[in-house]
């Protein structure tokens, strides 16, 4: 190979790497939030009051309802700074051991966490990828 074509191939290869970088270095941020919403969304379509209670500890209070048409469950757990979050599970009457996360609410009623950020914001202990304080006592 001449060394002017192996000089142009250097230049061409350089040229190519600096383009994905810069790619990278500018998508990379929205890439990473992306992913974090779909691991978010995805632990809370999945999350049972089992897990819930082995992720966050004991609750403060843990109250099933079995009247029709629906079961509840409902869980108020306190989160890292002693506030009580509430989570309300529902069942279908057919399959009442399969509970789904219906709200993570103030137990008031009155603040409603609505987005995937803000329901494990208020209770990261849900996350087991997040890292622990070091300060937060275990329960």
């Amino acid at each position: 190979m001449k060394p002017q074509n192996r000089m142009v191939a250097g230049v061409l290869a350089l040229g190519l790497v600096m383009a994905m970088a810069i790619t990278v270095v500018t998508k990379g941020p929205a890439w990473r939030k992306k992913a974090q919403e779909r691991h978010q969304e995805d632990l809370l379509a999945r999350l049972t009051p089992e897990q819930a209670i082995a992720l966050c500890g004991n609750p403060i209070q843990d109250e099933t309802q079995t009247t029709p048409p629906t079961p509840t469950r409902r869980l108020i757990i306190r989160n890292d700074y002693a506030l009580a979050v509430e989570l309300d599970f529902t069942a279908s009457p057919s399959e009442p051991q399969n509970w789904r996360l219906a709200a993570i609410q103030d137990p008031s009623g009155e603040i409603k966490y609505q987005t995937p950020a803000a329901q494990i914001g208020v209770l990261p202990c849900l996350d087991p990828k997040l890292p622990k304080k070091a300060d937060q006592k275990q329960q």
